[in-house]
């Protein structure tokens, strides 16, 4: 009997063992598919992704868009580009701090080598490559030909450099951002010059160019802060975009007898500029080339100026003079042909005769077109009073003809007057466009008394 209930004993524990077994899974089978499992999706789908993302926008500045989204979405293909950076660096000893891993064309140089850790030479060492950045002064051996592009870009600590007379070519942005750089000296054997050389080199204050070059390249002086004046080379034809831009304290620009253009924007914001002389060689006058010179007080323009491609100096709100080259031929003919102008125009003894391509310069405004014979624009005003009157000979005005005068509130217009991009094209004036580009005038009058004078006359005979 005893042992019957021991038997019975051990088999009612056995089942209740196995009926607590099978709830134990049902509780940890429950446990992962409701709790466990969701969340192991949510950091898959959602968490991980977003972890990802945030360290690429962490290391884009650094690695740039597809080194970092490599980096941590494809790991192992940016580990194995690693590996191969680095066995290159071994294969390449002593090779200039900071430089080599930046250089993006390495595998054009197959037979690249470096002199002393501190400079990489390639092609025979007819070409500079690159120099290291915590250099502080450099000595180009002869030999070299070619400074390639961005050679000593960044090289802050860079004092004094020596060119070598064998050299050719320098690249673009050679001594980009050298800002201990004071003084350069560009030998004449060099016959190319390319864009922003010498942009954001901030100490520089004297460079010497060769002197058969003919072209300023684009940008080359950019920001260049302490550079105070300079001489153009006598064989130098074409300045070209923003080649001076920004150069703070650039006081002088001496030109020579050969400059034919000066591009858009190339002296834009040289705030102590006080003077530019355009030379007779010049032909057209770009737009913006003397934006934002607030010092600026004397222009001399060209007479052989033959294109206006809108304004040159806006915001230019101290020009006192303007001038122009007399011209022999014209004064002969303007005696002849505007009697009726002498009491308001003195042709015999004015600086600014009607020039050959009629524009010419009366008072503080530049002019466009022959009065009485053709239509005549307003093309720039530099007045400085408060309330101006355009002549009555005036048919129309070029949209930022007042984009210099801060202190102009009150203009005075004939009935008669236009306005357009186009000199010879008549476009009524409105008084949206007055307000669009003239935003500093609030007071527009319409001067019925011009009607009766000889000069509006004459603009409708």
């Amino acid at each position: 009997m005893i042992r019957k209930l021991l038997e019975f004993k051990e088999r009612l524990k056995g089942e209740i063992e196995d009926a607590g077994g099978i709830m134990s899974f049902i509780h940890l089978y429950i446990i992962v598919v409701f709790i466990i499992w969701p969340i192991v999706v949510l950091y898959l789908l959602l968490l991980k992704p977003l972890y990802q993302f945030v360290h690429m926008l962490v290391d884009l500045p650094r690695l740039g868009m597809r080194d970092a989204y490599k980096k941590n979405f494809h790991s192992d293909q940016y580990e194995e580009k690693q590996r191969e950076i680095e066995r290159k660096d071994k294969e390449s000893p002593l090779i200039p701090a900071g430089k080599w891993k930046s250089f993006k064309n390495r595998e054009d140089w197959p037979d690249a080598y470096v002199v002393d850790g501190m400079a990489i030479y390639g092609a025979e060492g007819r070409t500079l490559i690159y120099v290291d950045e915590n250099v502080e002064e450099f000595d180009i051996p002869e030999g070299v030909v070619n400074l390639y592009h961005n050679c000593f870009a960044s090289c802050d600590k860079l004092k004094r450099i020596s060119l070598p007379s064998s050299l050719k070519w320098i690249g673009k942005r050679a001594f980009y951002n050298c800002v201990s750089l004071t003084e350069m000296a560009i030998p004449e054997s060099v016959t190319i010059l390319d864009e922003e050389m010498f942009m954001n080199c901030s100490a520089l204050e004297k460079v010497t160019l060769p002197s058969h070059i003919t072209e300023i390249p684009v940008g080359m002086f950019g920001n260049c802060r302490s550079l105070k004046a300079f001489c153009l080379p006598k064989e130098v034809k074409v300045i070209n975009e923003e080649a001076f831009k920004q150069c703070y304290s650039l006081e002088h620009i001496e030109t020579n007898d050969k400059l034919e253009l000066v591009r858009e924007n190339a002296f834009e914001n040289c705030y102590s500029l006080k003077e530019f002389i355009m030379p007779e060689s010049m032909r057209s006058v770009s737009i913006g080339i003397l934006n934002g010179c607030h010092s600026l007080e004397h222009i001399h323009f060209s007479s052989q100026i033959k294109d206006f491609g809108g304004s040159c100096c806006r915001d230019c709100w101290n020009i006192k003079r303007i001038t122009m080259t007399p011209d022999e031929h014209m004064k002969s003919y303007a005696k002849e042909n505007w009697k009726e102008f002498a009491e308001e125009i003195d042709i015999l003894t004015s600086e600014n005769p009607f020039p050959e391509t009629t524009f010419w310069t009366m008072g503080d405004s530049l002019y466009f077109g022959i009065p009485r014979l053709t239509n005549v624009c307003l093309v720039l005003c530099f007045s400085k009073d408060a309330e101006y009157t355009v002549p009555s000979f005036v048919t129309n005005v070029k949209p930022n003809a007042f984009t210099s005068c801060k202190n102009m509130h009150t203009l005075r217009l004939s009935p008669y007057i236009k306005a357009g991009d186009d000199p010879w094209e008549l476009n009524s004036i409105s008084y949206g466009f007055i307000y669009e580009y003239w935003p500093q005038i609030r007071t527009i009058v319409f001067d019925e008394s011009l009607r009766s004078t000889k000069y509006a006359f004459g603009l409708i005979s």
